[in-house]
Parts: C-alpha cells; sequence; structure tokens
C-alpha cells in the first residue's frame, strides 16, 4: 500500500508538470512597425522611419517613437525590454552619428504615448500646432524607462528595460502600442546632444528597433485535460489500494 501511494503521487506530479509546463515564462521578440522623430516647431515627415532624438542639426530639438504592433500577445505580460540600435557610421564623412553629446552621458527617458496611431503617423510641416502637441506629448507623461547613454553606446543595441507603468501599459494595449523619447538633459548647445543620430534607420532589417516581451502563456485546454486525467488516474490507484 505504501508503495501504491508513492507511485499515486508520482502520477499525479507528473501529469500536473505536464498539464503546466506551456505556463513557463517565455520571450518574444517584436520589431517596430513604425518610427520617427517630432521636432519642437511640429514638424513630422511621413513615412520617415529615422528616430534620432535630442539636438538636431537644423537647430530644433527632437522627440521620438516607436510603434509596435502586439495584437499576437498572448497571456499576462511580466516584462519588456526596448531595443534601439545606436548607430556608429555617418552618412557622410565629417557627419555626426549614433551619441554626439561633448557631454561624458546623456539620459534618455521613455514616456506613454496618448496621441492616436493615425495621427502620431501623419505628417506635419513646421509650424503645426498638432505636430507641437504631439512632441510634447512624446516627452511628458507617464515615464515607462530610462538609460544613461553615452559614447560608449555606439554601433551598439541600446537596451531599456520597461518599468511597472510601462508593462502595465503593454498588458492593458491590446494591439498598437507606441512608446515615446526624450532626452532630458539637454542643455543649451542642443546641437550637440543628440542620440540615435544616423541617416540610415529603419524599421527594417537586423538593426530595426525591437521590444522583447517576457509573458507567462495561459495554460492549453489539452494540458489542463491530462491533468484531469492525472487525477482520475490518482483516485482510481487510491480505490485500488482500499480494496486490497
Amino acid at each position: 500500500m505504501h508503495n501504491m501511494t508513492i507511485r499515486s503521487v508520482q502520477l499525479l506530479l507528473g501529469t500536473l508538470a505536464l498539464a503546466f509546463s506551456v505556463g513557463v515564462k517565455a520571450d518574444t521578440t517584436y520589431s517596430a512597425v513604425g518610427a520617427g522623430w517630432y521636432s519642437n516647431a511640429g514638424e513630422h515627415v511621413e513615412f520617415n522611419d529615422n528616430y534620432s532624438v535630442g539636438g538636431a542639426q537644423s537647430g530644433y530639438t527632437l522627440n521620438n517613437y516607436f510603434l509596435f504592433d502586439l495584437s499576437g500577445v498572448s497571456g499576462p505580460i511580466t516584462g519588456a525590454i526596448l531595443r534601439v540600435y545606436n548607430p556608429d557610421t555617418p552618412v557622410s564623412p565629417g557627419f555626426p552619428f549614433g551619441y554626439t553629446s561633448s557631454d561624458p552621458t546623456e539620459n534618455y527617458a521613455l514616456f506613454d504615448v496618448s496621441t492616436a496611431t493615425a495621427d502620431l503617423v501623419a505628417g506635419y510641416g513646421v509650424g503645426s500646432l498638432v505636430g507641437q502637441a504631439i512632441f510634447s506629448d512624446l516627452g511628458s507623461g507617464q515615464n515607462f524607462g530610462m538609460y544613461t547613454a553615452s559614447l560608449a553606446d555606439n554601433g551598439k543595441f541600446v537596451e531599456i528595460s520597461l518599468n511597472a507603468s510601462g508593462v502595465a501599459a503593454l498588458n492593458a494595449a491590446h494591439g498598437m502600442f507606441a512608446v515615446g523619447g526624450k532626452i532630458t538633459t539637454l542643455d543649451a548647445v542642443v546641437n550637440r546632444e543628440s542620440l540615435f543620430v544616423s541617416g540610415f534607420l529603419s524599421t527594417a532589417g537586423s538593426n530595426a528597433p525591437q521590444l522583447v516581451i517576457s509573458s507567462v502563456p495561459e495554460p492549453a485546454g489539452s494540458a489542463l485535460f491530462v491533468a484531469g486525467l492525472g487525477l482520475v488516474g490518482l483516485a482510481a490507484s487510491r480505490r485500488a489500494a482500499r480494496v486490497a
């Protein structure tokens, strides 16, 4: 009878392990479906994937954004990392690229985006009040994370872990999810304090911005069925032991 009890427990543990193995945390990488910058003058070039941020050569200040389609995410999201490539190649000799600040570090922060997706990806000219409002939206509101950038980040993916507020927003997204960004440590010499500067930035290819999501899939119905069979088997074994 003692051996029967041990075998019953082993059967139960085995079926439960099988049933809930599908609930182990898994990481999925999503490439951005859109990205870009807005200037403080309200300019945004439609279909331009350049996501430079900070002081532009034009003298304007840029905030940026990244857009992801999360409609395929299943199960609760437990964590996320935004990966953004910081270039190390100039458009032409002498042009700035990557991290351009004369300061040793600059702080880059992520924020929630309240602007509707259709408005976010639309084009606006210099002086647009709508564009100026979106510029402000990308660099204010709920903070989703922070990164301290430096020259050492050139030629690498900058990785920013989303905080609890960012993860909560991801779980509430159910589709398109946008995140805005700005350099929070700009001083008067804005044209020398930039990040992600290049003319080759794109949402296509191996260097596209990425969102790595950690989630726990819901247990599949078939797995729960297997667990149920295990419980039935345990009950049958115990009845057989009592009869013996």
